[in-house]
C-alpha cells in the first residue's frame, strides 16, 4: 500500500506560500505516516511516523469508502502553466492504483467534491 499527497501554493507571495506532503506506506511489518507541511515558507512539521493497525484500517475503509480506488491513474498534464502547480493524490494497493491532479482553483468546482473529500480526509491524518 502506498498514499501519496502533495499540493503546493505554486508562484505566489512568500507570506502566502505554503507546501504539503503525506505518504502513507507500509513495509514488510509495520505501517508509517510522514508528514511535511511548509507555510509561508518556514518548515512547520516533517516527521515519520509508526501508525496502528487499528488506524491504518480505519483511515484505509475512509478512503476506499470515498472512491479513491475509482479514478483512473493519469498521467501529468501536457498543458503546463507558468506559475500554476499540479497538485496529486495517488493510491496503490496491491494491483489498484489511481492518481488524479489538481489545480487549486478546480478544487472548489462542485463536480470536484469527491476529489476534494479525499484530499479533505487525507489532510486530517495525523500519526
Amino acid at each position: 500500500m502506498d498514499l501519496v499527497w502533495e499540493e503546493s501554493s505554486g508562484a505566489v507571495a512568500p507570506e502566502y506560500r505554503y507546501a504539503k506532503t503525506y505518504h502513507l506506506f507500509a513495509d514488510s511489518k509495520k505501517i508509517f505516516l510522514t508528514r511535511k507541511i511548509i507555510k509561508k515558507g518556514k518548515l512547520l512539521v516533517e516527521e515519520t511516523k509508526e501508525i496502528s493497525a487499528s488506524k491504518y484500517e480505519t483511515w484505509m475503509k475512509g478512503l476506499l469508502s470515498k472512491g479513491i480506488q475509482k479514478f483512473p491513474f493519469e498521467t501529468l498534464p501536457e498543458e503546463q502553466m507558468t506559475g500554476i502547480s499540479y497538485n496529486f493524490v495517488q493510491f496503490r494497493f496491491g494491483s489498484t492504483k489511481s492518481k488524479f491532479y489538481y489545480r487549486l482553483e478546480e478544487i472548489n468546482e462542485p463536480n470536484w467534491k469527491p476529489k476534494k473529500d479525499i484530499i479533505k480526509f487525507i489532510e486530517r491524518m495525523k500519526p
